[in-house]
């Protein structure tokens, strides 16, 4: 009702902005014809008692328009339309009782003149505005069909708006800020469509917006910060919009809504630091009078990153092609859980494949799940690695003997050729091991024969194509010389 009675005071203000001022100048299409049903564009305020044919129609208009109850208000301003609907006072009759009905919290009613009003005059600026704000006032209550007819109502009334007119009884200043204030209005109804389509950031550059012309707007105060704190990666000044929102309920007495909204924001809060610590003292400043986020807010809160903010975080500090294998499996496997880890994960699959241009060939260290000679299982991550579940699959380039043992920690030279996110599974293709990795139990030597070798020292007696014997430092030393053709652990007899 607090919200409602704010737009009731900003459309009010837009009206009582045309009043009748009788001691302003008489207006220049003759009596007769005012009388007679003349509707071009004027203003009460240049209208005069004398210069009615029927002087009862401006003493009509005159009563309603001062009557202090609202509701009585409303309701001779909609008299006075049944009694004159040809008079010049009929908009500015109109936009009265529509202030009024909001004010009286019967915002139903309000609509109702909202669209005979736009019948008449589809650009007016304050039947826009009611139109826009009793459309969201029904989506919120569960009425989705009245979201589409809001969203238009505003995006035309912010069209029309910088074209309205200055009312000649509002100076300047008072103009910008009734333009600022139903801007507001329309800004918030297209910031609350865009929430509800789960568009966060197009939400935030609404809601931003219309929070800047009413701070004080409880409703538009708290989604903005629901559109910080839903969207990936978190938006952390969506606590201090929490804290204020709550701030705003309790000042207004709604202890209802300040309790709904603690709880949610401290939920969220504690998920995104790790615990309470820290969240009530937010909400101490604020409520105590802290009108805007500090400079360093965001710094202030220690952040425990959920997997896929860490997916996110690294790309911020990372090239994606300098991420370690088991940072990739992060990145790529978070992939589907907003739009921004799916650019993360394109940037880094794109990484990987130009890593692979021309035939080069990746090397993934791993563990072994399962070993065929076709095939082989394997974890990359150490998560993966403890508790044995299967990341990569690996399809050889030709089989493979003798196999490496269950739980051995190799790596194999491959081309990752897809993926899977959940459950997460890279493929490598064209597999074969890596020079160190080859099996020490000894074996024929497999082309392409190994480029560089690790200097570790477990000699092998390599066998020569003339049958002659020689021992190398290791099995891969033994099998990149091309004339070796099979080799064994240990040194040559």
């Amino acid at each position: 009702m607090a919200v409602l009675h704010r737009v009731a005071i900003v459309l009010a203000a837009a009206c009582l902005a045309t009043s009748v001022d009788v001691a302003a100048q008489a207006p220049t299409t003759p009596p007769a014809q005012q009388s007679q049903g003349q509707t071009q564009a004027q203003t009460p305020g240049q209208t005069q008692r004398s210069t009615f044919a029927n002087p009862a129609e401006y003493d009509n208009y005159m009563a309603g328009v001062n009557t202090q109850d609202p509701a009585r208000r409303a309701t001779a301003m909609e008299v006075f339309i049944a009694w004159y609907p040809g008079s010049i006072l009929r908009i500015d009759a109109y936009e009265q009782a529509i202030a009024a009905w909001h004010a009286a919290g019967q915002p139903a009613k309000a609509d109702v003149l909202g669209v005979k009003l736009l019948q008449i005059d589809p650009d007016n600026v304050r039947a826009l505005a009611n139109s826009a704000y009793v459309g969201r006032l029904k989506a919120a209550g569960g009425d989705t069909a009245a979201l589409a007819p809001a969203v238009a109502a505003a995006q035309r009334g912010l069209a029309v708006l910088p074209k309205w007119q200055k009312p000649p009884l509002l100076d300047d200043a008072g103009f910008a800020r009734v333009k600022e204030q139903l801007a507001g209005v329309f800004n918030g109804v297209l910031g609350f469509a865009a929430l509800q389509a789960k568009d966060y950031e197009k939400a935030r550059g609404f809601y931003r917006l219309a929070v800047a012309a009413d701070p004080t707007n409880l409703q538009d105060v708290y989604q903005l910060s629901v559109s910080q704190l839903e969207d990936m990666p978190v938006d952390a000044l969506g606590f201090w919009y929490g804290a204020r929102a709550i701030a705003i309920a309790r000042a207004a007495k709604n202890d209802s809504a300040a309790h709904d909204i603690d709880r949610y924001v401290r939920s969220r809060y504690s998920q995104y630091r790790g615990s309470e610590q820290g969240w009530n003292d937010i909400v101490r400043r604020v409520v105590a009078g802290e009108k805007a986020p500090p400079d360093n807010f965001k710094k202030s809160i220690p952040r425990a990153m959920t997997p896929p903010e860490q997916a996110l975080q690294l790309l911020e500090d990372n090239e994606p092609g300098a991420l370690s294998f088991a940072e990739w499996v992060l990145v790529l496997r978070n992939r589907d859980v907003s739009s921004a880890n799916k650019a993360a994960a394109e940037k880094v699959w794109k990484a990987i494949n130009d890593k692979q241009q021309g035939g080069a060939r990746l090397k993934v260290p791993l563990k072994v799940i399962m070993a065929t000679p076709d095939r082989i299982e394997a974890a990359i991550t150490e998560e993966a690695q403890g508790g044995n579940v299967v990341e990569l699959e690996v399809v050889l380039a030709r089989p493979l003997s003798p196999l490496p043992a269950i739980g051995a920690k190799i790596s194999m030279l491959g081309v990752l050729s897809d993926y899977r996110p959940q459950p997460f599974l890279f493929r490598l293709t064209k597999g074969e091991l890596a020079p160190e990795s080859m099996p020490v139990a000894g074996g024929p030597c497999a082309d392409p024969r190994p480029q560089m070798c690790t200097q570790d020292y477990r000699p092998a007696c390599g066998t020569r194509r003339d049958n002659t014997r020689k021992t190398f430092p290791n099995a891969c030393t033994a099998c990149a010389d091309p004339q070796v053709i099979t080799q064994a652990a240990g040194a040559c007899p």
